[in-house]
């Protein structure tokens, strides 16, 4: 039986993953400000819910960790800098334990069950509370040295000096712009009053000019991260997932014409931009494969 965990900065969603189908799943909250023994009780939970005994666990977490399970940090979810979090969860469930960052387990559920079939190399950027990445070369997975590869919400695309402050601290962040909160802060300084991306692309859809302004600037924020990538990797295709993707068909056309501005090179700015296959069932789903790796 093999169980994943996607672990976001709102939700933990688990489920019993046979191939690519979720045939079992659980949903909880990641309640904000929770302290990191708390956080740690609702990853057990909720596996729990689905095995009294389970054999073995991935779990995919919104940050960065090292091999051995080390989380250096957790951007949107405060208290993790340093915390052995696959440690603690293995003495928790009594099992082994595989975890890694949300964007790569993603990536990797894609590479077995979606667009990876026929890319051998695409970067997945999931688009949510945060905005992670996962990359696959060569049709295999690339954590990069330390597993940090694919960061790019933290890509700067700017420095002026008013740019938005990124939850890591940074200003001009990929993820200041694109994520939940930094789509939140601007439509409200555009008039618009929205608690959840939804309302931004009803807004979008209806032709208001708050919705409109908010998912073009989101595009040419991040094209133009994707056109320095592009300029360094020359990728077979851009994946998306993650809440935010639902609305893509409001985003892609402002990330081309980023693309095809910024790209060195015209064949790098056609690079396909595809959703995911897997949707918003490829963390669970990858990271119940990190456990075969």
């Amino acid at each position: 039986m093999l169980i994943g965990v996607d672990f976001g900065g709102t939700q933990v969603k688990a489920g019993i993953v046979d191939g690519g189908d979720v045939v079992r799943s659980v949903v909880a909250d990641t309640l904000p400000g929770a302290a990191v023994s708390e956080v740690l009780t609702t990853l057990t939970s909720v596996v729990l819910q689905l095995s009294a005994k389970p054999d073995a666990v991935g779990f995919a977490i919104p940050g960065e960790v090292d091999s051995e399970g080390r989380c250096w940090r957790l951007t949107n979810v405060p208290g993790f800098e340093g915390v052995h979090i696959g440690r603690e969860l293995a003495e928790r469930l009594n099992c082994p334990i595989a975890v890694e960052n949300d964007a790569t387990a993603a990536a990797l559920g894609e590479r077995l069950y979606g667009h990876g079939r026929q890319y051998p190399s695409f970067l997945m950027i999931t688009l949510g509370t945060g905005i992670g990445g996962g990359l696959v070369m060569g049709h295999s997975l690339y954590p990069g040295t330390h597993g940090f590869a694919g960061e790019v919400g933290h890509m700067n695309v700017t420095r002026s000096l008013d740019a938005p402050l990124c939850a890591c601290g940074q200003r001009g962040c990929i993820e200041a712009y694109v994520g939940t909160k930094g789509l939140l802060r601007r439509f409200r300084e555009l008039g618009g009053r929205a608690d959840e991306v939804l309302p931004i692309a009803l807004a979008a859809r209806s032709g208001q000019e708050a919705g409109l302004r908010v998912f073009e600037e989101m595009g040419e924020a991040l094209g133009k991260g994707l056109a320095n990538i592009q300029n360094l990797l020359d990728l077979n295709a851009i994946v998306f997932s993650g809440g935010i993707s639902a609305s893509f068909d409001l985003l892609e056309p402002h990330v081309r014409r980023a693309l095809r501005e910024y790209a060195f090179a015209p064949p790098l700015a056609e690079v396909p931009l595809l959703v995911s296959e897997l949707g918003e069932r490829a963390g669970v789903i990858g990271a119940a494969h990190l456990t075969e790796l």
